[in-house]
């Protein structure tokens, strides 16, 4: 996992040059990266939120049983492996999953939400607790916990006066920004940045290395395919419908899933709003629809919009939801175990793009919508 020069004892301090040769391979992220020096890892997450530009955050791991080392004052030094731990996004959940660290999870943003079934069983004991959301952060209760670490995202600039806070509390707060990757392996590979945490590169290593195998292996199968069907994404809201940008996460799979994205020109790896009446014009080359929202049936996919009834996916039965495994409070795990098993997902596209390819109905993330 990592490209180490020599720092045998007796040597001098590692210049800048070595030590930017002892950063932790990375196949395909690009928002963190780490690095070693010596007996402390320096973590550093670049722009973390959405249209950041020259933002790098960094964190100190120092082990436990060593002594911090000098030079670190003012840093943001944590102490690892870390045992408690808060999560402000499901999709971080799945990250300790993979992991085996979801004893870790002692509170989190919506504990309804959560699709893992080991904490999904901690939440209903109140072995996990709920911390509230946004405004309704219960700080106190944070406190209480006394965490090693608070995983957090950010969408705007706005979340450091948030992150600010609960620093000032003495708190440990880091982002991360997975979300913001353009590929599915690259937001899987995030694993390697939560292990870090833990002290458990090598794990995260093994286990993202799995993935990357599995995604690609089913992608080889539809490199070269003769036709790729036209595929259209997302649902309306109050008349703005928000498509995923055409150097998105799902616009990737979309097309490792042998598919041609409806929107592909378009150069952004963030949504963008796009007109009710753009997307029924262009509807007419899609193949098929995915990722609708919320929906179950064709019948609650028209209550939305009258003028649905005459998309020809709508009349061809070719609409499939992202929506097999909902909870019971309303969680949705393929934003959850989705992240770190992209592989899944892409195996469920393939067999829906090319059943000629993969004639299996047996989903794990995806149904077909029907009336």
């Amino acid at each position: 996992m990592f490209s180490l020069t020599s720092c045998g004892p007796g040597r001098k301090n590692p210049s800048d040059k070595t030590v930017r040769e002892e950063n932790l391979r990375l196949q395909y992220a690009k928002g963190f990266n780490i690095s070693i020096h010596g007996n402390y890892r320096k973590v550093s997450v670049i722009n973390p939120w959405q249209k950041s530009s020259g933002i790098s955050l960094e964190y100190y791991l120092v082990d436990r049983k060593n002594e911090i080392p000098a030079g670190l004052e003012g840093k943001q030094i944590i102490r690892t492996p870390v045992s408690r731990v808060i999560c402000l996004s499901t999709s971080h959940v799945a990250f300790l999953s993979a992991l085996n660290e979801i004893s870790s999870l002692k509170a989190i943003s919506g504990a309804a939400f959560v699709s893992d079934p080991q904490a999904q069983k901690a939440a209903a004991s109140h072995d996990l607790v709920d911390i509230g959301y946004d405004q309704g952060i219960n700080y106190e209760l944070i406190l209480s916990l006394k965490p090693d670490l608070i995983m957090a995202y950010g969408v705007g600039g706005d979340v450091t006066g948030f992150i600010n806070k609960l620093r000032d509390l003495g708190l440990n707060v880091i982002l991360n920004g997975e979300y913001l990757e353009e590929t599915p392996l690259a937001k899987a590979e995030w694993i390697k940045f939560v292990g870090a945490f833990y002290n458990k590169e090598p794990e995260a290593g093994e286990y993202f290395s799995r993935i990357d195998k599995n995604y690609n292996a089913i992608a080889q199968k539809v490199q070269n395919v003769n036709s790729r069907p036209v595929v259209m994404t997302g649902l309306p809201y109050k008349d703005a419908w928000w498509m995923a940008g055409g150097h998105s996460n799902l616009a990737a799979l979309i097309h490792d899933a042998g598919g041609e994205f409806l929107w592909k020109e378009n150069s952004s790896r963030e949504s963008f709003v796009i007109s009710l009446e753009e997307v029924v014009i262009r509807s007419r080359k899609a193949d098929f629809w995915i990722n609708c929202g919320t929906v179950n049936t064709i019948a609650e996919l028209i209550s939305t919009d009258s003028r649905f009834a005459a998309f020809p996916q709508v009349k061809k039965k070719a609409i499939f939801n992202n929506n097999l495994k909902v909870g019971p409070g309303g969680g949705n795990d393929y934003w959850e175990q989705g992240v770190v098993r992209p592989d899944l997902i892409l195996s469920d596209l393939v067999k829906i793009f090319h059943p000629e390819i993969d004639s299996s109905k047996v989903y794990n993330f995806y149904k077909r919508i029907l009336e």
